[in-house]
């Protein structure tokens, strides 16, 4: 029997030596005929301890469009205990501290030892980012636990960071450990926890831009900014700027305007066409005329949302640039476009900078034709496969329409691509024809004084040119920002 009990202990001393040698080289646990049970330890890394590591880890980016963010600020709850929560028979008093040379040291063995390969290229986590509720931490005599401190990091300010300053992936690392123990020693294995925070860079171009440009920015070629509305605000957008249309309004569309249906969120202003019915408090079953689709139509089934800019924002020459990412689903019509604050149209002009349906994007102009009510167009389409079929994810990101316009031409572009030159010496109105106003100007180069264009940014459903409508509901449409630069 003696023989047994004498072969198990020898076991038990070699068992020993392996697992705790096998988790730090540089000492020796080896079984020495007696353990100390009063070593101080982090709670919850003793919770986490699973013989090699106490590691907490934490994914975080930039939410797509959708997505929420999940993880705003995170908070982390630490505490003292001693071994197997034993009670403390004295006051201890640890330091708090950031074991940037443990650290250090990990990152320096990531290629040569499999077991510290999750440090290889991580970077310290920058003060500026976390914060301790304190920096010790007190075990009172009598007590099995300390109070707890809590650990911040400011995760939306460590995505900004990432994504505007460092432009990659990032994976940052806090290792926290307790020090300088004033009683009790401290347990060498769990005496600190590794904070990882996988931070993933998201390409700017499936995001909106949260910063915006300040009211003095300016382009090259002398163009400051006279105007603009960078949408990052949460709810309706400004009413000093912006009005929203109501009800039925043109093409016989199928949807009907109301103001809830775009709303400013995630750094943009968010169209959402949804299938819902909305009684016509217009409807008159004996109605005719060209407008009397607005009144025989008892229901609209579908509704969404169109703002247009309040008339001092009319502009006439400069650069136009707005970045919006757009549905490409059929049925549904989103468009960036303006008309003339002054005359009938199309005697004002209308520019369209975007307009998708029936599986293209479209950019023209309009101005008065030989008939009332009736326009001269310069049109170029693109079927929509000429863009994703180059990137599958077209449609995910978010894309810059730019109005390049001075006296002579109007250019429009897609991501620097011209989709539209239009020679202004050919846009002269051919008549009123009974309109009364407006019927020789030329509405894209004059010196009429307050004369100009009135942005207008929409998501229509079906009408003249969206049917069939084939789309999945919601529907939305997002845009960035507006921007309406001149020359000095």
């Amino acid at each position: 029997m003696k023989t047994k009990i004498k072969k198990w202990a020898v076991l038990c001393m070699i068992a020993c030596s392996v697992i705790f040698a096998a988790c730090d080289d540089d000492k020796d646990f080896s079984y020495k005929g007696n353990l100390d049970l009063n070593l101080l330890s982090i709670k919850q890394a003793r919770d986490l301890w699973d013989g090699t590591k106490c590691n907490v880890t934490t994914s975080i980016k930039q939410p797509l469009v959708g997505e929420e963010q999940k993880v705003d600020e995170f908070n982390y709850r630490l505490s003292l205990t001693l071994y197997q929560n034993r009670q403390a028979t004295k006051d201890a008093t640890v330091d708090l501290a950031i074991a940037s040379d443990s650290l250090n040291k990990a990152i320096a063995m990531a290629g040569m030892s499999s077991a510290y390969a999750i440090y290889k290229d991580v970077e310290l986590l920058p003060e500026g980012y976390y914060n301790f509720s304190a920096n010790k931490v007190t075990l009172n005599a009598g007590e099995k636990q300390s109070e707890e401190v809590e650990l911040n990091v400011d995760c939306s300010q460590l995505i900004k960071w990432v994504q505007n300053e460092r432009g990659k992936s990032v994976t940052f690392v806090l290792p926290v450990q307790i020090q300088n123990s004033t009683s009790y020693g401290i347990n060498d294995k769990t005496n600190t926890i590794m904070f990882f925070f996988d931070v993933t860079y998201v390409s700017p171009e499936y995001i909106a831009d949260g910063e915006g440009v300040p009211d003095d920015h300016e382009l090259e070629g002398g163009y400051r900014l006279v105007w603009h509305d960078e949408f990052n605000g949460t709810g309706a957008p400004n009413t000093d700027m912006w009005r929203f249309e109501e009800g039925f309004q043109r093409n016989e569309e199928d949807q009907w305007y109301k103001k809830d249906n775009a709303e400013m969120k995630e750094n943009a202003l968010v169209f959402t066409a949804k299938q819902e019915r909305v009684k016509n408090p217009n409807y008159n079953p004996n109605a005719t005329g060209g407008n009397s689709w607005k009144q025989t139509r008892e229901y609209a089934e579908y509704t969404s949302a169109c703002v247009v800019a309040q008339n001092k924002y009319a502009f006439k020459y400069g650069k136009l640039v707005v970045r919006a990412k757009i549905p490409i689903e059929q049925g549904g019509w989103p468009a960036i476009w303006s008309t003339g604050n002054w005359y009938e149209w199309p005697l004002g002009g209308e520019i369209d900078f975007l307009e998708f349906y029936k599986n293209k994007i479209h950019a023209n102009l309009c101005w008065g034709g030989n008939k009332r009510w009736d326009g001269s167009w310069n049109s170029a389409n693109y079927p929509i496969t000429d863009f994703t079929s180059k990137d599958a994810k077209w449609a995910e990101k978010y894309h810059v329409w730019m109005m390049d316009w001075d006296e002579k031409y109007i250019r429009i572009y897609l991501d620097d691509v011209l989709l539209n030159e239009t020679d202004l010496s050919t846009t002269y109105n051919k008549g009123d024809h009974g309109a009364g106003e407006g019927g020789y100007i030329n509405p894209y180069s004059n010196d009429l004084e307050g004369f100009g264009q009135l942005m207008m940014l929409n998501l229509a459903i079906g009408g003249v040119n969206g049917r069939p409508i084939e789309a999945t509901f919601p529907l939305e449409y997002r845009v960035d920002y507006v921007r309406v630069y001149q020359k000095k």
